[in-house]
């Protein structure tokens, strides 16, 4: 009963603040991007608080406590690395003129692509969203003795009720407060537990096994998220190039603390038993008060996530698949996207129960159909259109084909992540082929 009041709680919380901020979004850049006017101490509470999802602490938790530090490759090796790629290229999107992916993919490939890229980018969001689902009904149901199903039903209704309300401002000023209790909830764990570090053993120190998994898991990740609108919105959204770089250097600090604290916390959880899950532990082996903050910020890391990805599957079908114009009409479609979204999430999400194989099907369809020609066209300012077309059609296609192979289609193709190579390959491929073909259709 306390799970329950105290979730109650802070949910009604978030949908108030989701109110209060609507008075805001009257315009298209207000819903979506702040007015642009961000500062660094916000750039900084979204960028982590939207990266540190359920993979990050389910999942990661779950897994180290079987493999130590190998879990390391899992997401916070791919986190490192896409961070610190953002810090490089933080100019370079500023310049760019974002307002959304398929948007700035047009302005160098033309308008045929938009309709194709605005479909996966939709699409990828919406499993984004769906692996928290995923991972909100599997970890919440255990405390409230609700099915699966149900507690799937209540999380997404709410996290859709305040991203309705609030847009963008709302999930970043959300994403603060869950930061906190992300933050907090993790030291708690933390400290409980470290009389446990001597369980750590050598084989906790095997980085390098399973290796072929790993690498291309990181590929997988790495690549998506670097071409994932996500960190591009926060960095246009910031109020300057300074503010938004700064962000994005206090975020990847802050990642290597936690990320090694995840771990650490771990290893010191094997101390109830190599099968005792992350929600037993809370509820049996922690304190009335560790239960509920813990329990707080297992949820806020949940929402943090989904809340950004159903903003940005509003934006896509607002700007790019509708491409409503009218400033006066803009919100109510933004709003109406938001219930459209959150809706398919939760659909999704009750056809799948894995949260690490739900979030990499979704990165598939980012890292073989955007990462190629979306480099192509920010760094090397690459104008072919049908170089782009081929390349997003064949790799963000084959993702597809991978993703329903999931739902029974059966096909004689590998699973994600060896399925990677293939796409990216194909990506490539295409756009070899159309920027040749496009060069002899220039002469």
């Amino acid at each position: 009963m306390p799970f329950i009041s105290i979730l109650i709680i802070f949910l009604l919380i978030l949908v108030i603040v989701g109110i209060l901020l609507s008075k805001k979004n009257k315009t298209f850049m207000s819903y979506f991007f702040g007015k642009k006017n961000i500062s660094t101490l916000f750039i900084f509470f979204t960028i982590t608080a939207s990266w540190i999802g359920a993979s990050t602490t389910i999942a990661t938790i779950e897994k180290a406590m079987i493999t130590g530090f190998n879990a390391i490759w899992m997401l916070g090796v791919p986190t490192f690395l896409t961070i610190f790629i953002f810090i490089l290229l933080n100019n370079k999107i500023r310049q760019s003129n974002f307002i959304s992916l398929p948007d700035f993919l047009k302005s160098y490939y033309g308008t045929n692509i938009s309709i194709f890229a605005s479909i996966l980018v939709f699409f990828y969001m919406l499993v984004l969203a769906a692996s928290q689902f995923v991972a909100w009904g599997k970890f919440i149901s255990s405390f409230i003795n609700t099915s699966y199903s149900t507690t799937v039903l209540i999380g997404g209704i709410i996290i859709i009720l305040y991203s309705f309300f609030g847009g963008y401002l709302s999930v970043i000023f959300t994403d603060g407060i869950q930061l906190i209790l992300i933050s907090l909830s993790l030291l708690y764990l933390f400290f409980h537990s470290n009389k446990s570090f001597s369980l750590l053993t050598s084989d906790d120190l095997k980085l390098f096994s399973n290796i072929e998994f790993n690498i291309l898991m990181v590929i997988s990740f790495t690549l998506a998220w670097v071409i994932s609108p996500i960190i591009w919105q926060r960095i246009i959204s910031a109020k300057s190039s300074k503010s938004s770089k700064r962000g994005l250097i206090l975020s990847l600090l802050t990642f290597f603390i936690l990320y090694i604290l995840i771990i650490l916390i771990a290893i010191s959880l094997r101390q109830y038993g190599d099968n005792a899950n992350l929600g037993y532990i809370i509820k049996n082996h922690l304190p009335k008060f560790g239960q509920l903050l813990v329990f707080l910020g297992i949820a806020s890391a949940i929402m943090s996530t989904a809340d950004s990805a159903l903003n940005i599957s509003s934006l896509t079908i607002t700007k790019d698949i509708l491409n409503i114009k009218s400033e006066k009409h803009t919100i109510f479609y933004a709003k109406a996207a938001t219930v459209l979204s959150g809706s398919l999430a939760i659909i999704i999400a009750l056809g799948f129960t894995s949260i690490i194989k739900t979030l990499g099907l979704a990165s598939e369809i980012m890292a073989e159909g955007f990462f190629i020609p979306g480099m192509a066209a920010l760094i090397f300012k690459i104008k072919r259109p049908l170089a782009g077309i081929l390349s997003l059609t064949l790799g963000g296609g084959f993702s597809i084909l991978v993703f329903l192979n999931e739902y029974g289609l059966n096909l004689p193709i590998p699973k994600w992540p060896y399925s990677l190579p293939y796409g990216l390959s194909l990506s490539l491929l295409g756009f070899i082929i159309g920027y040749f073909l496009s060069k002899e259709d220039s002469k």
